[in-house]
């Protein structure tokens, strides 16, 4: 195996079981809780489920693309106003769930099946520049990781 498909398979494994963490938290969410949040304003445990339901499927099409096409523009979502303009507050917590656990089997399928060269592919961030696709896989591992961090805190401060 080479230096960079070890490296590949050490974050393609960081990724799953990064989400895999995130699963298990999110499916510790007593019902009463999740829609609870510690202060007025901040988010509720289905406020954060719903985010990364979303934004894994931003991160699913960003994988698609830099496979796919040749240096992809990525154009990054503004999740600041998701709550409002996608109904947070109207949506299942348990279909956002459903859909991350099946998006993120889909991504860990052909993140494992592409070929090791594929990880160098380029893809060009607006306000970034170029990013490959293990940089953006990186992002994605660590964005699941800091959110199941925030539902602890979340059900902590409850």
């Amino acid at each position: 195996m080479s230096e960079n498909s070890s490296a590949n398979s050490k974050l393609l494994a960081e990724l799953k079981a990064n989400h895999n963490d995130f699963f298990a938290v999110a499916k510790s969410i007593a019902p009463a809780k999740m829609n609870a949040s510690p202060k007025p304003g901040e988010w509720s445990p289905a406020f954060v489920l719903h985010h990364m339901a979303d934004a894994e499927l931003h991160f699913a099409t960003r994988y698609l693309f830099a496979i796919a096409d040749d240096k992809p523009t990525i154009v990054p979502f503004n999740e600041d106003v998701y709550p409002e303009r996608v109904s947070y507050a109207d949506r299942n917590p348990l279909a956002s769930l459903a859909a991350l656990e099946g998006v993120s089997q889909v991504v860990i399928d052909i993140l494992t099946v592409i070929p090791s060269e594929d990880w160098s592919r380029t893809s060009i961030h607006i306000e970034k520049g170029p990013v490959t696709l293990t940089q953006i896989v990186e992002l994605a591992s660590g964005h699941s990781k800091a959110h199941a961090n925030q539902i602890k805190e979340i059900l902590a401060s409850l």
